[in-house]
């Protein structure tokens, strides 16, 4: 068994040695396939976090008049906690509401100024009301407006992530379209190089094939090498992408993280390393073994 190992192994390096042309331009295909794979992998499930992050800060507030008493407005609240669409409803009295405002402007001394100037609370109560699901806020509003507490409302107000969300969706899936017409590209073009590497590798070997034959060694002792070569510029290939990858997060991560803080890229990566080497790793595998194969079973008659 291990005479048979060494001897595959030995049949599988000679044929890479005397095609290492044809042998590195195929490694090198491979990667940058590999490379657009992670990358995408990597971007998608970044930005799924983002969408994640921007539907948590979505929610409509309901801003009531001042001279609705609190039970009331805490009877509204139990209420909006029927509807169906509604997950949470948080009551914000006027005093929390002052104190959330000082504390967010607590360097501006315009707005110190201003408020005690004042010598009042402007702010009133509210409701912050989060759907169950991001696409339920406009029902709820719609309700809302229908409903027979709309007059003790001063304003309702809707952080719309909503179209951000949508225009991020739709940013993701045309980087998503154009990247995996890319990888396609790269991919045929990398089974094309393969098929000539192992016809070449062949051709190069034919002697000691006839030889292998002639003692009887089977289809896939005879086949091995060249599965193996395949296998291998699978493992060389996403090796390199590797070392393309690290300093490609490590330097655009932080330049999208400034216009973007929630994407995470550099969070997301280094937290899945392991996963993402698995996933790139058995691409890598796939795709050199599959390529091999198809070649193997063209260009080799065993």
């Amino acid at each position: 068994m291990l005479n048979s190992l060494k001897s595959i192994l030995r049949t599988f390096w000679q044929g890479a040695v005397r095609n290492k042309g044809l042998f590195f331009a195929c490694v090198l295909m491979m990667t940058f396939s590999l490379v657009i794979f992670s990358s995408i992998f990597i971007f998608r499930n970044s930005t799924q976090n983002l969408i994640r992050v921007l539907e948590e800060k979505m929610d409509i507030s309901l801003y009531f008049k001042k001279e609705v008493p609190e039970e009331d407005i805490l009877k509204i609240r139990d209420e909006l906690l029927g509807y169906p669409d509604i997950a949470a409803v948080e009551y914000v009295s006027q005093e929390e509401a002052l104190k959330i405002f000082e504390e967010r402007n607590k360097n501006n001394p315009v707005i110190q100024k201003v408020l005690t100037e004042i010598g009042e609370n402007p702010l009133s109560a509210s409701l912050n009301i989060k759907a169950k699901e991001s696409n339920k806020y406009e029902t709820i509003i719609q309700e809302i407006e229908n409903s027979a507490f709309k007059d003790k409302l001063t304003n309702v107000s809707f952080t719309e992530n909503q179209k951000v969300i949508a225009r991020l969706n739709h940013f993701s899936q045309a980087i998503e379209l154009v990247s995996a017409l890319v990888i396609i590209l790269l991919v045929i073009l990398s089974v094309i190089i393969t098929f000539n590497t192992i016809r070449m590798a062949i051709y190069s070997l034919r002697q000691e094939i006839e030889i292998m034959k002639l003692v009887g060694a089977s289809p896939w002792f005879i086949r091995g090498p060249f599965l193996i070569q395949g296998a291998f510029q699978g493992l060389v290939a996403s090796g390199l992408a590797l070392l393309i990858l690290i300093p490609l997060i490590w330097w655009l991560g932080p330049k999208l993280e400034n216009f973007a803080p929630e994407i995470g890229i550099n969070l997301y990566f280094w937290s899945n390393f392991g996963y993402i080497i698995l996933i790139q790793t058995l691409f890598g595998l796939a795709l050199g073994l599959i390529s091999s194969f198809l070649a193997v079973n063209k260009y080799l008659k065993v």
